[in-house]
């Protein structure tokens, strides 16, 4: 039985030029780890796009053209109130400095957990996959364009398998939009479907080999990618170097 329930997530833009690294730093090391006091928040994992990822982007498209990370916390049961408890502690830190710094927002969204896949050669159950360290994900931002229903039962017979085949490839969360919990306006937005693919190898290498498999979701014209490309996990993986 998975615990997580939902993802919330925040796309940001690439970070200024003049940018030092405070805000990664400050947000990885004090900001991230204060949101697990509360009882609902399962995990956080920061990804980024910079360097050469960009131009490995399969789609990328209005709001979603700059991607320059992404922010991903996984709730539990009660969402609810682990959101409203997630925003409040935002304002908390805020108003004893803790909060020094804020960057625009390309969209930021609630979304229900919907599927959850393994790849063979990770050896782990579907339930644990976002634990497992990634060297990176691909991240897609989907649309809907009519009834995705026969969509959706086409990637589990069909595009999953061979997706969780490709080598690099650890696993598959997927996200949906849901109005079963009420949300800021600010978290507000058409609806998606939001997937992180999670990646055990280079994102770059990875993502192209990926590409001609990712396509195939778009052929039968029930969703439109606002955004598919490649991002990197700020952790290193130093035991293994």
């Amino acid at each position: 039985m998975n615990r997580v329930r939902a993802g919330f997530f925040s796309i940001t833009p690439p970070a200024p030029a003049d940018d030092d690294g405070s805000y990664l730093r400050w947000h990885l090391l004090d900001h991230m780890p204060e949101q697990y006091r509360l009882p609902g928040v399962v995990h956080g994992m920061r990804w980024i796009a910079d360097g050469v990822l960009p131009a490995h982007r399969i789609a990328a498209t209005g709001e979603l053209s700059d991607v320059g990370g992404a922010v991903n916390y996984l709730f539990s049961d009660p969402v609810q109130q682990t959101c409203d408890d997630f925003m409040a502690l935002g304002g908390q830190l805020r108003a004893v400095g803790r909060f020094p710094q804020s960057r625009p927002s390309l969209q930021v969204r609630l979304m229900e957990l919907q599927d959850t896949y393994a790849a063979p050669a990770a050896l782990v159950s579907p339930e644990v996959v976002p634990f497992r360290p990634p060297r990176g994900a691909l991240l897609l931002v989907e649309e809907p364009v009519g009834d995705a229903t026969a969509w959706r039962d086409w990637l589990t017979r069909e595009h999953y398998p061979d997706l969780l085949a490709t080598e690099g490839v650890a696993g598959v969360w997927q996200y949906g939009a849901t109005d079963a919990w009420t949300v800021q306006p600010t978290c507000q937005g058409a609806p998606q479907f939001i997937t992180v693919i999670y990646l055990d190898r280079d994102p770059v290498a990875t993502t192209n080999l990926l590409a001609p498999v990712v396509e195939t979701r778009w052929a039968s014209a029930a969703v439109r990618p606002t955004f598919a490309g490649p991002l990197r996990t700020m952790m290193q993986w130093d035991a293994w170097v």
